[in-house]
């Protein structure tokens, strides 16, 4: 090999820091799968209506949602003697850990207003952590490699660590309900451990591995890009410039029509299989969500370390378009799976659809930090805060809206989720094609923008051949591992960080 060749060959951090970067991802799905469960236990627990619980899961989402862009713009312009995103790991993931233990302390005998005001309220807060070490973990990711396949290994490893949280996190229910956190209850004449005690316990032993995970995380990896962004650029100049980069729009396009699909259709799936499917049986309903659940694990550990290859062979935006393909089919076959003679043919999708679609989502995770590239070869900037938390803006917002859709669905449906008897059959028709034909709708417009994506391998290496010429003309532009370390100290010195960075 050359040394032209060994000079022009992308970076990739090293194979510990990959990991370590992996381990980080237990502290973000840890912290907002743990949170979830509060739609269970502060309903069954502590006797909250789910109509309530709606409203309070909501409001931090949104308010999540609407401070995240700017939280991604003071990572990318922050020039802390740590870096630009290792402060907010570790703030996020410590605030984070110890709002999630104080959840579950709120007091049963409280009234529902005073419950409703301290879920609100502290999610709130948990959100605003949650979202601030998510986005500074997601794009330190971006920076590990410059190597446009590797960067689907690096998105790999990331969900096999989600895979590991995942598997956890169905059984945390469970445990919670053991009686060895030494408070019990009688429930239809069983002994079972109070749930809101055990997610106290649970929820302490939880925060000790998001926190570790976290300190993991920030003491392996390198961030590349500490000496960028020197001058800086306002948030809505900023924001304009993002929303103008033709990739970035047409995925986030995708993204959005996605969620829709798949939130409205999943959340309406879950009654139709309890009441449409296993004829109100709620216990065959649940035991085939398991089986599914579980099989979607193994899926995960087998099919991950081929996502590379897989890459290599097809393309990112192959794996886009083959991804939407594969929903749209879903989306058309679900009247055939939804077979009340056949209630095991819900297992289709986990057995079929889910590998499939686990290969093309992980791989097209891996499509932003391409963007990023072609967005600092036209801008000069490295905004990979603020491209993540537009993303988690855009979703947030859409999951908010997607769960007030979902109620009103159900409302207008005429489901009754109290009722022992079987449901009318109109309310289960009318639920039936709720379900149906908004997902073939949004999976179908995923499909045609997918067709309209324009980043390919060839046209990356291309975005990457010009910013390493770049990089060699002007070394003060260059990664931090590409630049000696007086030019660095020359250019901090002739660009100091702007008062409002940390």
């Amino acid at each position: 090999m050359t040394t032209e060749t060994q000079q022009h060959k992308p970076y990739t951090a090293p194979t510990v820091q990959l990991w370590a970067w992996g381990i980080g991802a237990l502290a973000s799905h840890a912290l907002i799968q743990t949170f979830g469960q509060a739609n269970t236990i502060f309903t069954v627990g502590f006797g909250l209506s789910p109509l309530i619980i709606g409203w309070a899961l909501m409001m931090p989402r949104l308010a999540d949602a609407l401070i995240d862009p700017w939280l991604g713009h003071l990572s990318d312009n922050t020039h802390a003697r740590w870096g630009r995103r290792k402060p907010y790991l570790v703030l996020g993931a410590v605030l984070g850990a110890l709002l999630l233990c104080a959840i579950w302390w709120a007091n049963a005998s409280w009234s529902h207003t005073a419950l409703f005001l301290y879920l609100a309220v502290l999610g709130t807060l948990f959100y605003v952590c949650y979202g601030l070490y998510t986005m500074a973990w997601t794009a330190v990711g971006y920076e590990l490699t410059d190597d446009y396949h590797e960067r689907s290994k690096v998105a790999a490893i990331g969900a096999l660590f989600l895979a590991f949280v995942g598997l956890g996190s169905a059984w945390i229910y469970r445990i919670a309900l053991m009686p060895i956190f030494g408070a019990t209850k009688v429930v239809d004449g069983r002994v079972v451990g109070d749930e809101i005690v055990g997610m106290r316990w649970l929820s302490a032993g939880i925060a000790v591995i998001i926190v570790t995970s976290a300190l993991i995380a920030t003491a392996f990896c390198k961030e590349r890009f500490s000496h960028t962004n020197r001058q800086h650029e306002p948030l809505l100049p900023a924001l304009k410039t993002t929303m103008k980069n033709r990739p970035f729009v047409i995925l986030l396009l995708i993204k959005v029509c996605q969620l829709f699909g798949e939130r409205t259709s999943g959340a309406l799936l879950g009654f139709l299989a309890i009441y449409y499917v296993c004829g109100g049986d709620k216990t065959l309903a649940t035991q085939i969500t398991g089986i599914g659940g579980t099989i979607g694990t193994v899926w995960s550990f087998a099919l991950l370390p081929l996502l590379k290859p897989i890459s290599q062979k097809f393309g990112k935006r192959s794996a886009l378009i083959g991804g939407a393909a594969i929903s749209l089919v879903s989306a058309l076959t679900q009247p055939l799976i939804l077979n009340p003679k056949f209630p095991y043919l819900l297992l289709m999708p986990a057995l079929v659809v889910a590998p499939l679609l686990l290969i093309s989502n992980t791989i097209s995770n891996a499509v932003v930090p391409d963007i990023c590239d072609l967005d600092e070869l036209q801008t000069g900037q490295r905004r990979e805060g603020l491209f993540t938390s537009v993303m988690g803006f855009m979703a947030k917002m859409e999951i908010s809206l997607c769960t007030l859709i979902v109620g009103y669905m159900v409302a207008w449906s005429g489901l009754d989720v109290k009722l022992t008897t079987p449901q009318a059959p109109e309310v289960l028709s009318k639920l039936f094609w709720l379900a149906i034909i908004p997902n073939i709708v949004f999976t179908l417009a995923a499909f045609l923008l997918t067709l309209k994506f324009p980043m390919t391998a060839a046209s990356m290496e291309e975005v990457r051949r010009q910013l390493d010429e770049r990089h060699h003309q002007h070394p003060e532009t260059a990664p931090d591992n590409e630049v000696p370390d007086a030019l660095v100290e020359d250019w901090v010195q002739a660009n100091p960080t702007p008062s409002q960075s940390l």
